[in-house]
């Protein structure tokens, strides 16, 4: 099974207009989630996860209860790099827990979790690779391999990143850095049970900006590619055995 998260029904929309054979259900009393079929593939959708506590227990209940070979978080992140623009695509290519800090009990580097966790999570190249020739020729949005940082907290002003600026700086990466707050609990259930995922964001405003809910229409229609990316892969994964070598 793969399993499409995202905050918003906005976010999972386009995904369930695809399904087959379809069928809800309401997860503890709170979040949707639909199951159904695509190019053969079971397939779950569940939305309305916010933060990166629920999305890492959300992840993790599917992954034991079900083989989930594959997760995807959809939705929006915040453009930090100069060169990430309102309704980019940003596809993870590495993650960091930017609110872990334990730099002064442990000896680890601020995101890093103590006993051997990394600093930065790396998608499996296989299918980022998948994505991204996807994105080549379904659609002709502006996108960009990303690193996510990713936290509980919205980031929108200074005092809220500068505990994770070191020497200056956020990263020693300069492009195609974003915001989000719900990929980072997807990949850390995701590197404990050994489970391939990947995040397929557009980015809803750029940091130190205010959400500009008028320009909330052309977001949507970015949705739109980024499903038709996503169905692709999704469709290039079962003419693969990729995902049977994680």
């Amino acid at each position: 099974m793969i399993l499409i998260v995202g905050s918003s029904h906005d976010d999972v929309l386009y995904f369930e207009t695809l399904l087959s054979q379809k069928h809800s259900e309401v997860l503890f009393d709170k979040y949707p989630v639909v199951f159904g079929r695509l190019f053969n593939q079971d397939i779950a959708v569940v939305s309305e996860v916010y933060t990166n506590y629920l999305s890492s227990l959300i992840t993790s209940y599917f992954i034991n209860k079900y083989y989930i070979m594959l997760v995807i978080n959809v939705g929006t992140c915040t453009g930090y790099s100069d060169n990430v623009m309102f309704g980019d695509i940003i596809v993870s290519r590495q993650t960091m827990l930017a609110d872990v800090n334990q730099v002064n009990v442990r000896p680890v580097s601020l995101g890093q979790i103590p006993n051997g966790y990394p600093i930065f999570y790396r998608v499996q190249q296989d299918i980022l690779s998948l994505v991204i020739a996807a994105l080549d020729t379904r659609t002709v949005s502006r996108y960009s391999e990303g690193v996510f940082f990713s936290s509980n907290t919205f980031f929108s002003r200074d005092s809220q990143i500068d505990p994770l600026l070191v020497d200056g700086q956020l990263t020693s990466i300069e492009d195609s850095v974003v915001f989000d707050c719900t990929f980072g609990g997807v990949v850390l259930s995701c590197y404990v049970h050994k489970v391939a995922c990947i995040a397929v964001k557009v980015v809803e405003c750029k940091y130190g900006e205010r959400l500009d809910y008028l320009n909330y229409s052309k977001i949507l229609d970015v949705y739109s590619n980024v499903g038709r990316v996503i169905a692709s892969t999704i469709g290039d994964i079962g003419r693969t055995d990729i995902l049977e070598e994680a």
